[in-house]
């Protein structure tokens, strides 16, 4: 038995069959989602664009990442919602083809056997007999591993850049932060880095730093009792009042509204 009481593993397969095809919201994103494209063709819409996904693919998406699925025709699918375990984190090798998505197709061997996988652990899952649990987890870390080894394979050498840049833009504000030294460090021109940023995430550098930043705040704004002030510092904004704007503006209400709404009538978070 999973030690969360089986909440941290839900797997099941889609079938779609409506030649005209179907189009559905995902309500589970709470943790993370991993999909094997068995047939047909379709793709993910998430906040930043859609992902075009076909038969084959691979594809990982993060906690807290609202998406929606829509597909023209039949279509086919495997899914596991899961409790992602510390030591995966962060994924060697497969960066993010947009924000809080990762993407690989598989080749035919590597396929199959992610599917030979998939359906045990969906079958376990399905019948829950004694110490299911280890095994199904470890048939789907195996799929996961696997994802990150053809995703490295895959990554050409124009693209090893990309995971250093992602990781400078997420570093907290310094004197010397500018979106040129980040571009010099990738060995790129300020418009060559920004052109090749944006095909390869979705989003321009200064808009997939902002969104982790409002993230990263929506989480301190929900569980702790923290001054908004500190907040802004904390993701990285030195002025509380233009973080107070930008926060608006991505989730629609001001930080301290946002949590006065949230906390309604419940027991306020420690501050820490």
């Amino acid at each position: 038995m999973s030690p969360f009481g089986d909440a941290d593993f839900l797997s099941g397969r889609t079938n779609v069959v409506d030649p005209c095809g179907q189009e559905w919201q995902s309500h589970w994103i709470d943790n993370w989602s991993l999909l094997l494209i068995l047939e047909g063709k379709g793709e993910i819409e998430l906040e930043t664009g859609c992902l075009p996904v076909v038969k084959q693919d691979l594809v990982l998406i993060a906690p807290g990442y609202p998406h929606k699925f829509r597909c023209p025709g039949p279509w086919v699918l495997l899914w596991v919602h899961f409790l992602m375990r510390p030591h995966l984190c962060p994924l060697p090798g497969w960066t993010e083809c947009q924000p809080g998505a990762r993407c690989c197709n598989l080749p035919k061997r590597e396929f199959l056997r992610a599917r030979s996988a998939l359906q045990e652990a969906c079958l376990l899952d399905l019948r829950r007999a004694p110490n299911w649990y280890l095994l199904a987890y470890c048939l789907l870390e195996s799929v996961v591993l696997r994802g990150c080894r053809v995703a490295a394979e895959n990554t050409s050498n124009e693209n090893v850049w990309l995971p250093l840049a992602q990781q400078m833009l997420l570093e907290p504000v310094t004197n010397d932060f500018s979106m040129d030294r980040i571009a010099a460090g990738c060995g790129m021109s300020r418009t060559k880095f920004y052109t090749a940023f944006k095909r390869l995430c979705g989003l321009s550098p200064r808009a997939y730093r902002e969104l982790h930043q409002m993230r990263r705040a929506q989480l301190l704004l929900e569980n702790t009792a923290l001054p908004v002030a500190e907040i802004a510092c904390q993701v990285g904004i030195a002025n509380p009042f233009y973080f107070t704007g930008r926060f608006r503006k991505f989730s629609g209400s001001a930080p301290s509204e946002y949590r006065s709404r949230l906390w309604k009538g419940k027991k306020q978070p420690p501050s820490r």
